[in-house]
């Protein structure tokens, strides 16, 4: 099993998910696999040839662009319009699944931080928040409003939830919290430390819980600024250990 992705060190998935096959007795290995954005359509056969290759979870840039390249898609993947799993099915398809959002709601209710009626700041409008975003008014959201540095991107999601749920829970709007909101960081701003904060921390304070989709660092540099400032912080470890047992079980429903 793989795990693909522009950059890919940062990943997590292997180290965690490789501890669940062992456990499991499942003859499984899952390796990171740096693939550019220009070479996704290429290792994407290559990787479909490969026989023993029997699926690989799936993380930024790609998310939305595998959709084109699966050979079907769970109709969870057709809602969110992003894949974060590809499995290999008993007949050789490439077929795209969607673990985000369950991942991420169940990595903030194993630490019992609120969702139900709340307000939710979303920075980002790619992949993971579009998954995000719907698991999070399936269990309870009060609103989402959607901020990223295209607008029309954001506006789009907003509507696109608006439609899905048959009322007006989202908008886009800026980057700027309000109290007692639960904001989600789901950008690749912080991966690296030079990288630009996606908010003005200035804007957090506590009541807020400020949380991160990023896993690696563990701590970015926007939590430890949150964390500063008396506000709950969420690494995006949670997210990477809330999802990977639905996705280990899965691989193994079929290869193990």
């Amino acid at each position: 099993m793989g795990i693909i992705g522009d950059p890919i060190a940062q990943a997590q998935t292997p180290a965690t998910i490789n501890a669940l096959f062992s456990s499991r007795g499942a003859d499984i290995a899952c390796v990171p696999l740096h693939v550019p954005v220009q070479e996704l359509g290429a290792i994407w056969a290559g990787l479909k040839g490969m026989p023993n290759v029997v699926g690989f979870g799936i993380t930024l840039p790609h998310k939305q662009s595998a959709l084109q390249l699966c050979d079907s898609i769970d109709p969870l993947v057709k809602r969110v319009g992003a894949v974060n799993v590809v499995r290999r099915e008993r007949n050789g398809d490439f077929r795209g699944y969607q673990f985000d959002g369950k991942g991420f709601v169940r990595g903030l209710q194993a630490r019992r931080i609120a969702i139900e009626n709340r307000d939710v700041l979303i920075l980002g409008a790619g992949g993971a928040a579009v998954a995000i975003a719907f698991a999070l008014v399936e269990v309870g959201a009060n609103s989402v409003t959607i901020s990223n540095r295209t607008l029309a991107k954001a506006e789009g999601l907003a509507e696109t939830l608006n439609a899905d749920f048959g009322y007006s829970v989202a908008r886009a709007g800026p980057p700027e919290p309000i109290a007692g909101q639960l904001v989600i960081n789901a950008t690749s701003l912080g991966l690296k430390d030079a990288d630009p904060l996606p908010l003005n921390p200035h804007f957090l304070q506590p009541g807020m819980t400020m949380a991160e989709v990023i896993a690696q660092p563990e701590k970015t540099r926007l939590l430890a600024e949150a964390d500063a400032r008396g506000v709950e912080t969420h690494s995006g470890i949670h997210m990477i250990r809330g999802q990977i047992g639905m996705i280990a079980e899965h691989i193994c429903e079929i290869w193990a």
